[in-house]
C-alpha cells in the first residue's frame, strides 16, 4: 500500500491538485492584465512571475505587479490593483465551475483515512462557494484560503488537530515551504504543476516524494 494512506490528517492544495485549474488561472490573469492595455512585455513578466510563484495569494501577486513590474504612477496603483483583482476574481468564479477534477481524485479522497482539509492560495469565500456548488465540500472538514498565508493556514489546522499524523499534498514551492515551516510531511503531485522541474529538484534535495498519478485503492460498497 502506498505511503499516502499512512496518515490520519490530509491538507490539500486546490489548484493543480484537486482541480486542473493552473493553466486556466494563468490565462485568466493574462487576460485581466491585457484588458488594461499594458505593454506586452510587462504582461509577460507579470504572468511569468504569477506562474512561477503559484500557491501564493492573488493579493500577493497583484501587489507585486503594481509595485515592482507595471509602470504605474503612485496615484494609479490602488485603482489598477482593484481592477485586476476584480477581473481575475470574476474569471475564477466561472472557471472553477467547469475545471476538471484531477484524474482519480474522487477515488483517492474517498479511500484516504482520517480527516481532510483544503489550504489554498485562492480566495477563501470564493473557494468555499465553488466547493459547495460542486458538492466537493462533503469530503473536507473545512476549506481555507487567502488572504491568510498558507503557512498560517496549516498552523491553524494543525492546532485544531493535536497529535495527528499530518501530510501536505501540493504542487508548488509555497506548498512545500508551508509543510516545512509546520514540520509535516509533504508529497508533490506534479502532473499539472507550473514548476515541475523545480519540484523535482527540490524533492532530491529534501527527500519528499513526487507522484505522477494518484495512488488508488478499491472502493468498497457500503
Amino acid at each position: 500500500m502506498h505511503q499516502i494512506f499512512n496518515y490520519n490528517l490530509y491538507i490539500f492544495d486546490c489548484d493543480g491538485v484537486i482541480l486542473d485549474s493552473n493553466a486556466l488561472k494563468v490565462q485568466a490573469m493574462k487576460e485581466a492584465l491585457e484588458a488594461l492595455s499594458f505593454k506586452s512585455e510587462l504582461v509577460t513578466e507579470c504572468v511569468t512571475y504569477f506562474a512561477n510563484n503559484f500557491g501564493k495569494s492573488r493579493f500577493h501577486h497583484v501587489t507585486h505587479f503594481v509595485n515592482e513590474i507595471l509602470e504605474l504612477r503612485s496615484e494609479q496603483k490602488a485603482e489598477i490593483e482593484a481592477k485586476i483583482l476584480s477581473d481575475f476574481s470574476n474569471q475564477c468564479k466561472e472557471l472553477y465551475l467547469t475545471a476538471s477534477l484531477t484524474p482519480g481524485f474522487l477515488n483517492l479522497i474517498q479511500t484516504l483515512p482520517g480527516k481532510k482539509f483544503v489550504a489554498s492560495g485562492s480566495e477563501q469565500s470564493e473557494l468555499r462557494a465553488v466547493f459547495k456548488t460542486r458538492g466537493l465540500d462533503k469530503y473536507f472538514v473545512d476549506v481555507f484560503g487567502s488572504p491568510t498565508l498558507k503557512t498560517q493556514l496549516l498552523s491553524n489546522i494543525l492546532q485544531s488537530q493535536p497529535d495527528a499524523r499530518a501530510l501536505m499534498i501540493g504542487d508548488a514551492v509555497s506548498d512545500f515551504d508551508a509543510s516545512q515551516e509546520n514540520n509535516i510531511d509533504f508529497i508533490c503531485y506534479v502532473p499539472y504543476s507550473n514548476v515541475p522541474m523545480r519540484m523535482q529538484l527540490l524533492s532530491k534535495e529534501h527527500q519528499f516524494e513526487v507522484i505522477e498519478h494518484w495512488p488508488q485503492q478499491v472502493l468498497m460498497d457500503n
